[in-house]
């Protein structure tokens, strides 16, 4: 008895939990549903709009869905359409919630600014039925807005501004300058009066040509396209222009050229400036003139040695046979022995602390330059470079034989002017980094060896 009895209140409480889940639990969100669908001022969905128009001061603005999330222009003229601030739009008017019903069945509508209203927006929907919100005054009070669907007779109120749909062409039209993925371009070719520049990927490097052949600096070339690719359109000029003298592209004064792994090419061309608010631009084979950034001109205006790579020397560490320490005073040789040991040859014969020599080799890796200060030196005497009293040099197992020369401080006493081995550059690097790599007689000896002999 007692099973049959638990058995029949599990039944009933599993029909309980059933008409829950099958019957309440759907009225209830049916309900919210509604309500939320009742509060809403025009009741739309942002997937299901195909196109919608905007009718203000000026000419009306169309936009049409051409894909999901993305908009092109179709009024007043035919262009890519900012997708973003599209979708933002419709979600803006989707989200609105009336703050109440003013009067279901108005007899003049011109006290709200709904007779004749300057702002209206159309939308067409996937189902081809069609919907127009007119826009009216402010509210006496402020803070909201008198609304009105042109095929329902009453007038709402909710809580926003005019500011919120007075939009231009501008606000609705792509305002991507060059539209690419940093990861894929291999070449980047900058064309300009002075200097021209061109950077060539090779495998996971950047070669720099121009000026001087050079290794670049991954992280500043990064840094480079990425300026490029979140730099905006700040106005559009001119659709058709009749000349290109007045705007300073018959030639330009520099021409961008991005080129993909699949040998697609893009370009930007810049050339006169307009008062200070940026500079004439051209956007590949278009013929209409945009205004850029003038920050985006003078990055692409960089000189060449900042985007030179700043690591002192890439080695790999068993290929050195020797490193030689040149000072005022004397000069160190250390030379590899058997075992990875090392061994001290002048001024001294004697065994060298193996990790002082590691640890100066691990400070060589990660010295970085500091600034490049000349791409060719004319005038060595200047930095103290034509009579090196101090320089540091490596040779390898192929039999290379790679120096750093050193010269003059700088005014501050911070850094030192430098010269690599067979390069025309000079550079200033920090004098800590000066500090870690010149090590002491003392402090590279092997100071065990020194206490048992003098036991």
């Amino acid at each position: 008895m007692k099973f049959k009895g638990t058995a029949l209140m599990a039944a009933v409480f599993l029909s309980l939990v059933l008409y829950y889940f099958f019957v309440d639990l759907p009225a209830e969100q049916k309900e919210k549903i509604e309500k939320e669908h009742a509060e809403k001022l025009l009741p739309i969905e942002m997937e299901k709009v195909v196109e919608f128009s905007l009718t203000g001061n000026g000419e009306p603005i169309a936009l049409k869905r051409v894909a999901p999330y993305k908009w092109d222009l179709i009024r007043p003229l035919s262009a890519t359409g900012d997708s973003t601030e599209a979708e933002a739009f419709i979600s803006e008017i989707e989200n609105l919630k009336k703050t109440r019903v003013v009067e279901e069945n108005p007899k003049d509508l011109s006290i709200y600014g709904l007779s004749s209203p300057t702002l209206k927006i159309y939308f067409k929907f996937e189902n081809k039925n069609e919907e127009t919100l007119l826009i009216g005054n402010e509210s006496p009070l402020g803070g909201h807005l008198y609304f009105k669907r042109e095929n329902h007779p009453a007038v709402m109120m909710a809580a926003t501004s005019r500011s919120r749909f007075e939009k231009s062409v501008y606000s609705f039209r792509d305002k991507t300058l060059l539209n690419f993925n940093t990861g894929s371009i291999q070449r980047i070719q900058i064309l300009r009066e002075k200097n021209p520049l061109e950077f060539k990927k090779m495998g996971e490097t950047w070669e720099i040509s121009g000026d001087i052949r050079f290794q670049g600096d991954k992280d500043a070339i990064m840094d480079f396209l990425q300026a490029i690719q979140f730099s905006r359109v700040r106005e559009f000029v001119d659709e058709n222009p009749d000349s290109l003298e007045y705007y300073g592209l018959n030639p330009p004064a520099l021409k961008l050229t991005l080129e993909n792994e699949k040998g697609e090419s893009q370009t930007l061309s810049m050339g006169n400036p307009k008062e200070g608010k940026g500079y004439f631009g051209k956007i590949n084979g278009s013929q209409n003139i945009v205004l850029a950034d003038t920050r985006l001109f003078e990055t692409l205006s960089q000189k060449t040695v900042e985007f030179l790579d700043k690591t002192l020397l890439e080695f790999d560490e068993k290929e050195i046979l020797e490193l030689s320490l040149h000072s005022e005073n004397e000069t160190i040789r250390v030379v590899r022995g058997e075992n990875d040991g090392w061994n001290i040859q002048s001024p001294i014969k004697t065994a060298a602390d193996l990790s002082t020599v590691n640890s100066l080799l691990f400070d060589l890796k990660e010295a970085r330059i500091s600034t490049f200060i000349k791409i060719s030196l004319e005038t060595p005497e200047s930095f103290g470079l034509d009579t090196s009293q101090k320089s540091f040099s490596l040779k390898m197992k192929d039999s290379k034989i790679w120096t750093l020369q050193l010269g003059n401080q700088s005014t501050n006493g911070r850094q030192v002017f430098a010269q690599r081995t067979g390069e025309p550059t000079v550079f200033s690097i920090s004098k800590e980094v000066v500090e870690k790599l010149f090590r002491s007689l003392h402090d590279l000896r092997n100071k065990k060896t020194t206490e048992i002999r003098k036991y």
